[in-house]
């Protein structure tokens, strides 16, 4: 590089550290958007709407009404007699789609409660929840 080159750099606008600074900080905010987007619910699952767009987690369902809902584009299972609406997660699923898509529109209790599952993720599930099952 010519000296005059390297001169303009560094002294242009603060030269290659503020270059590299601004460049950092771009990458953590995108780094913090993408994981709320992710890990956060997004912005079109239940999870990561707000209170007033958020189902009332006691509506009752019946299992036909459930069993309505039996697509990956609109999957939702029984887990314990709650009803739980999987659809913006069932992609994101570690163990693939196919894990949750088999129980789509069913109780999925039995395969929910497996050893593959690690505690916390009884407390995730919770903010994808719909409703509770009819009796009857």
């Amino acid at each position: 590089m010519s000296d005059a080159l390297v001169r303009s750099i560094a002294t242009d606008e603060g030269g290659p550290i503020v270059a590299v600074t601004r460049a950092v900080l771009l990458a953590a905010l995108l780094a913090i958007f993408v994981s709320r987007a992710c890990f956060g619910g997004g912005a079109s699952s239940s999870a990561g709407a707000s209170s007033a767009q958020r189902p009332d987690p006691n509506t009752p369902y019946t299992r036909a009404q459930v069993a309505t809902h039996d697509s990956e584009d609109d999957l939702w299972v029984v887990i314990d007699g709650k009803v739980y609406d999987l659809t913006e997660y069932v992609h994101e699923h570690p163990g693939g789609s196919e894990a949750i898509a088999k129980n789509a529109g069913k109780d999925a209790t039995v395969g929910f409660k497996g050893p593959q599952h690690p505690s916390r993720v009884f407390d995730i599930v919770e903010d994808y929840r719909v409703g509770t099952l009819a009796p009857g």
